[in-house]
């Protein structure tokens, strides 16, 4: 699709209010300027969903849930933004925008790709059940008790030996030697000699159930690689795929939750075992991106992968990146086998799903793997087993979480919190959540009980009035500011600013992707007190941070200074830096003067 306009978002809005659309899903009851409903996103009996119909948003107060009436499309039937865009501009027959030559260039490209993909993986499994060819892989199959309905379900095949057939199977079929040369079916150093041979092939699907790419599993025990996947092509994004979650995808909507493993064969033995919602990422590394794509459809995250070291490194990392996504974590480790497909080879599906049925959270996973290899009775043990820990508390995003972990940590360690929190940042990590937000903060007059940084009120306001940012932006850069939050918002704007899309709302809020922060700015624009004299709100507040930023040099300079005057000698250089500090000292004056006489 070609980018998205503002125009096109404006127009679909004047054809298709929110009430209207989210009427369609839920009963909404008009109380004052808003209209109610149960929330979809969470139960409840009383209603705490609201829409606001001449703002064109929703808000939940119960779950915290906020945005446009293409937010509310998103989440309820799992699309990304230009999908609801297509989806909900055809529906009122809005054209979208033509495509450009490159981009109908590559869209043909796309889909003829797909089309040979999802050819070629059931010629594989054509060959794997019904060919002579592929004994060695079903009798490999058999050995790993892997079921007929497991082979279908997950549309095994194989790979013949014969490295001449792909290629005149193709070319029989009309595909061009340019579009194969693209395919990633091919060595890099022979055009036309398969990446696959004398493998069983699992194909890779995209959360539509298109085949997006292939692993093979060698069967010849000659080969270095025992798993090989497609390189990245036109389709295929390795980071951005989930395997085994079309398969799972009516049971994780179900249950909202997944089982993470580690490969292909813990997935399918799990499956097999009725632990129907197993995924795995292409590779032990889960990325952010997986993390967001599961995130459509689950809350929760359990993770199985091997007990041996990488697994436990691999555990880690993916804990760390669900609390960085506000997805709750749990973690299942394995008794008596390294991994679900040899628990279900060695004992059964019975085994399997009863080793599986007892989950730690991640915080205390961690905490108790490190336990176990470190000496908590040791300064330095108690120390690696902090360092250890910091990631994932560095991820924690929610105030009660992360001091709730500090807490119990303590009580592990024999530390007081106290000492925990200045430890973090020592170590360079971001303030624990609750310190952060407890510190420097500007309470409105106008928003009750609502506390936010300074940083993130000016972006705020700036942000609800964006007129003010190219005037505003000359006097604050981004330097200036230390709250995460501010920060991604005054990047939105630039941003926005070279892009043409400073005016919408929607384009605004798509490019937000931390939940937490689109809900919050998607909160300020249902409110009036973002608009309230904001020229003389952001005067003050710019005010405050410029103190806050000359404050800092001088303390810096004053520091400079000392260390230069040790000698007891007055040089040149130390001359310098008193006339600098001179120079901030009256800077900083004349603001404070500036400020109490406002």
């Amino acid at each position: 699709m070609a980018k998205i306009s503002q125009n096109v978002i404006e127009e679909i809005k004047s054809k298709i209010s929110i009430v209207e659309l989210v009427s369609r899903y839920l009963t909404l009851n008009k109380k004052g300027d808003r209209y109610w409903g149960l929330c979809p996103f969470h139960d409840e009996k009383t209603p705490s969903f609201s829409v606001l119909a001449d703002k064109g948003f929703f808000h939940c107060f119960g779950c915290g849930k906020s945005g446009s009436l293409f937010d509310f499309f998103m989440e309820m039937e799992h699309v990304n933004f230009p999908e609801s865009i297509k989806i909900l501009g055809e529906s009122v027959g809005i054209q979208i925008a033509e495509e450009s030559e490159s981009e109908k260039k590559i869209r043909s490209e796309k889909e003829t790709l797909l089309d040979l993909y999802n050819k070629l993986a059931a010629s594989f499994t054509y060959i794997l059940t019904n060919s002579d060819f592929s004994k060695g892989a079903n009798e490999y199959l058999n050995h790993r008790d892997i079921s007929k309905e497991s082979i279908d379900k997950f549309q095994l095949g194989y790979a013949p030996n014969d490295p001449d057939w792909l290629y005149s199977f193709l070319h029989a079929k009309k595909y061009s030697d340019e579009l194969l040369r693209k395919s990633g079916l091919f060595s890099k150093n022979n055009d036309f000699y398969p990446l696959f041979r004398d493998r069983l092939m699992f194909p890779i699907k995209n959360w539509r159930g298109e085949v997006v790419a292939f692993g093979g599993r060698d069967l010849s025990d000659t080969s270095k690689a025992k798993y090989i996947n497609t390189p990245e092509t036109l389709l295929y994004r390795k980071r951005e795929i989930v395997y085994g979650l079309y398969e799972s995808l009516v049971d994780v909507k179900k249950e909202a939750s997944v089982i993470l493993c580690e490969g292909y064969f813990d997935v399918i033995a799990m499956h097999q075992g009725g632990l129907t919602t197993a995924v795995a990422p292409l590779g032990t590394a889960f990325t952010e991106d997986q993390g967001k794509l599961i995130r459509r459809y689950a809350t929760t995250i359990t993770t199985l992968f091997d007990g041996d070291a990488a697994g436990r490194e691999a555990t880690k990392k993916a804990l760390v990146v669900c609390e960085r996504l506000g997805i709750t974590n749990r973690v299942i480790s394995l008794e008596g086998a390294k991994d679900p497909s040899e628990l279900l080879e060695k004992e059964g599906e019975k085994a399997l799903l009863k080793a599986c049925s007892d989950t730690k959270s991640g915080f205390d996973y961690l905490v108790h793997s490190y336990l176990s290899l470190y000496d908590s009775t040791k300064a330095t043990g108690k120390l690696q087993i902090f360092n250890e820990l910091v990631p994932f508390l560095d991820a924690v995003d929610s105030q009660i979480v992360q001091q709730t972990y500090l807490r119990e940590l303590s009580r592990y360690l024999q530390i007081d919190e106290s000492t925990l929190i200045h430890e973090m940042r020592n170590k360079g990590a971001k303030r624990p959540a609750f310190q952060r937000e407890a510190a420097n903060t500007f309470s409105s007059q106008g928003q009750q009980g609502t506390n936010y940084s300074q940083d993130l009120y000016t972006l705020l306001v700036l942000v609800n009035n964006r007129s003010l940012f190219y005037s505003a932006r000359n006097r604050l850069k981004i330097s200036d500011l230390i709250d995460s939050e501010a920060i991604t918002i005054y990047t939105l704007l630039e941003d926005a600013i070279r892009e043409g899309t400073i005016d919408s709302d929607e384009l605004i809020l798509q490019g937000i992707e931390n939940p937490s922060l689109r809900n919050k700015v998607s909160m300020s624009f249902q409110s009036k007190e973002f608009s309230k004299n904001p020229q003389k709100v952001i005067d003050e507040l710019l005010k405050r941070i410029s103190i806050r930023t000359l404050e800092k040099s001088q303390k810096n300079l004053e520091k400079l200074i000392a260390v230069a005057s040790k000698n007891g000698t007055i040089s040149l250089d130390i001359s310098d830096l008193l006339y600098e500090k001179k120079a901030i000292d009256e800077k900083i004056a004349m603001l404070r003067l500036a400020y109490h006489h406002k």
